[in-house]
């Protein structure tokens, strides 16, 4: 079967699936998206000048959801997902690529089945709050049990079955989990709790990592909302032993009673570095499945350390500050600002930050600082439009060239759009 006639299949489907969501009763009902999605980032290796090397990637993006007997003692759902690829990056040439992606498909067994469990068998979204730990499509089992004292159990491994269904290649990651997340509810809005979440990689069987940590979470939409996570790594990477730590904390104030609601945002986030100590390891990791996304009281979710660096919280101290307002109830906007500082002075590790550092001097623990402005508008209950615009500005240790007296290394710029409707 040629890639043009498999790429008609997403929407046949959800022709067919129109047709039959139009019955409100019936055991099995069919929900699509259209999502379009942009980004562009600009100088993406800090350099300087004519050096630059731009990225933009477009994803026109349609969505089927399939949700069954929704209530029953035995409920199914699935999401499959057709999205064509298009980069575009400086000296290299256009490309795109189709992806018919099976996201979700998992049966769930309430809890008249097993009293007082939750139970999900299959391929499931995953996500922690501010998806600090892990924002992943998962295969395995996962259970949910408790209400005031709420844990959620699970096991199983990123794409165990092939992801891309036009791609073999995304079948068969080597990493196997297990996950334990409890939460007590002290308030309506207000749950702390603990979570261990452990790997092991089969394809080096000494590699393992184990991130635990206690942590504080109250959701935004209120006059006051906050965020902490106190976190230790341990495990064994390439023969080190791991021993890094890591805190995250903040909060934000809504002034609901003043026009425009206003909201100030304080937050503060630190990963150890490493001492150089040839067995240890004292560098915190996050789990490498964490999307490190959240509302900070809009509309729109965004990159909590930042939309064009976007570092993993590694070696690093990230303050941040912001505000917003809502210039309507379905309009929001937030401008945040953060300062990078290194814990340790070392070189940045490869793909853990959004950009690529080409000549860096490491003569400072700064590494600069970012000014994010973010929109949301809902005009309609099925139809949303997301925004951003971002800047980085790196210190005085990067540097155009290798040479002594290149000049320092300019501002990178990202900006992102998305537009999704529903039916």
């Amino acid at each position: 079967m040629s890639w043009r006639r498999f790429s008609l299949l997403p929407f046949l489907l959800l022709c067919f699936s129109s047709v039959l969501a139009a019955d409100k009763d019936a055991p099995i009902k069919f929900h699509w998206r259209a999502i379009y999605e942009a980004k562009e980032v600009k100088n993406n290796r800090l350099r300087y000048g004519d050096d630059r090397n731009n990225k933009i990637e477009l994803e026109p993006t349609l969505r089927l959801n399939v949700r069954g007997f929704q209530g029953a003692p035995v409920s199914f759902f699935s999401e499959l997902e057709f999205i064509q690829k298009r980069k575009r990056q400086t000296a290299s040439q256009a490309t795109t690529a189709n992806t018919l992606n099976f996201n979700q498909a998992w049966l769930r067994f309430d809890e008249s089945l097993i009293p007082d469990v939750d139970l999900r068998l299959g391929r499931w979204l995953l996500r922690d709050e501010r998806e600090w730990l892990i924002d992943e499509n998962v295969d395995g089992v996962y259970a949910r049990f408790g209400d005031r004292l709420k844990t959620e159990a699970g096991a199983g491994r990123v794409n165990y079955w092939q992801r891309d269904l036009l791609d073999s290649g995304t079948r068969g990651d080597k990493t196997n989990f297990l996950l334990l997340f409890s939460r007590y509810k002290i308030q309506q809005h207000w749950r702390v709790g603990g979570y261990a979440f452990w790997q092991r990689n089969r394809a080096a069987a000494s590699d393992r990592q184990l991130n635990m940590g206690l942590r504080s979470y109250s959701p935004p939409r209120q006059w006051l909302s906050h965020w902490l996570d106190i976190s230790a790594v341990r495990g064994q990477s390439e023969k080190q032993s791991l021993r890094g730590y890591a805190l995250d904390g903040g909060a934000t104030l809504t002034f609901t009673a003043l026009p425009l609601q206003p909201r100030l945002t304080l937050g503060y986030a630190w990963g150890s570095g490493d001492d150089g100590s040839e067995h240890i390891s004292r560098r915190y990791r996050q789990t490498g499945l964490q999307g490190n996304e959240a509302l900070f009281g809009g509309d729109t979710r965004y990159k909590i350390y930042g939309e064009t660096l976007d570092p993993e919280l590694s070696n690093i101290h990230i303050f941040t500050a912001g505000t917003g307002i809502q210039l309507a109830s379905n309009v929001s906007l937030d401008v945040v600002y953060h300062f990078y500082r290194q814990d340790r002075l070392a070189a940045l590790i490869k793909n853990s930050t959004g950009l690529d550092a080409k000549y860096d001097r490491m003569t400072t623990k700064k590494l600069g600082s970012a000014l994010d402005v973010v929109a949301g508008w809902r005009p309609a209950q099925n139809l949303k439009l997301e925004a951003s615009a971002a800047w980085f500005t790196p210190s005085s240790r990067f540097y155009n060239g290798s040479k002594r007296h290149s000049p320092r290394a300019g501002s990178a710029s990202s900006w992102w759009l998305k537009a999704e409707v529903r039916f």
